[in-house]
């Protein structure tokens, strides 16, 4: 259900729930980009502290925090505008599964 107290620091980039860290698969699965463009897009995120999630919202991460734009950059998103799920990670292809993502 929703979630409660949504906030990302502003030093490592990680977020919590709850005061508890997120819960999900492994976010450092890749080299931390060296232009640190993500920083440019996290200072004004939308989703750098949310107080509630909505019964009808969603808030996603990506699998390296170092690079992804996910909700700490837009925010949340509506359950309707998801069409999916992930099948599959293909890329880069050290990492390629098939397991449940």
């Amino acid at each position: 259900k929703g979630g409660v107290d949504i906030v990302m620091d502003d030093e490592t980039n990680e977020v919590t729930v709850g005061g508890n860290p997120a819960v999900g698969p492994d976010r450092n699965l890749c080299d931390d980009e060296p232009l640190r463009i993500i920083d440019r897009f996290l200072e004004n995120g939308k989703g750098k502290v949310v107080d509630k999630l909505g019964e009808d919202e969603i808030y996603v991460l990506g699998d390296c925090k170092a690079v992804s734009v996910d909700s700490r950059v837009f925010g949340v998103l509506s359950k309707d505008d998801v069409i999916g799920r992930p099948l599959a990670r293909t890329w880069p292809l050290g990492r390629m599964t098939t397991k449940k993502l």
